[in-house]
């Protein structure tokens, strides 16, 4: 318990630091979200990010969203894992299946989430593929591509704010 709130007291801050909390999307990162639509055949694709109780979309494809409370995320359980989440069929399983986002639009039933993580090791959101339709669990190599890509989102993340705080300072 205590060692959960350390982790959340880590992301809120390392979320602060990015310079990026209540922000709307921003289209420098629609290349990852458009790459791992493409690459997994998904019709949509989100990159996220947590803080305090809510899910900020920083980047979209296939599905129009800002922000979402974060205990209604699959984002959320795609954090602080040894492994990615993936989800075949959200509609059965008893996590998810009464998310508003699987009961109603854009009806989830895959879901595919890499953390994304500083350098520091903190996990501050996710990379994520959605799908409509149930699935049947990615490959080794998808999923390595997935982890990949959260990373690259992740430096340019980290790099981003690194180069605002050098501009602002």
């Amino acid at each position: 318990m205590l060692w959960k709130l350390f982790r959340e007291r880590l992301r809120a801050r390392a979320v602060e630091r990015l310079g990026v909390v209540g922000s709307v999307a921003d289209s420098s990162f629609d290349r990852f979200v458009q790459q791992a639509a493409e690459a997994f055949d998904a019709p949509m694709s989100l990159l996220t990010l947590l803080h305090d109780d809510m899910l900020w979309v920083k980047a979209t494809t296939g599905v129009q969203m800002h922000c979402a409370p974060r205990n209604e995320s699959f984002c959320n359980h795609a954090v602080d894992r040894a492994e990615l989440l993936e989800v075949c069929d959200a509609s059965v399983d008893p996590v998810f299946q009464t998310f508003p986002s699987v009961t109603g639009e854009p009806y989830i039933r895959y879901y595919l989430g890499a953390p994304l993580t500083l350098l520091d090791g903190t996990d501050f959101g996710a990379l994520c593929v959605l799908d409509t339709q149930s699935r049947a669990p990615a490959s080794r190599d998808q999923r390595a591509y997935l982890v990949g890509l959260a990373r690259q989102a992740s430096q340019a993340m980290e790099r981003d704010a690194h180069i605002k705080g050098s501009l602002a300072a």
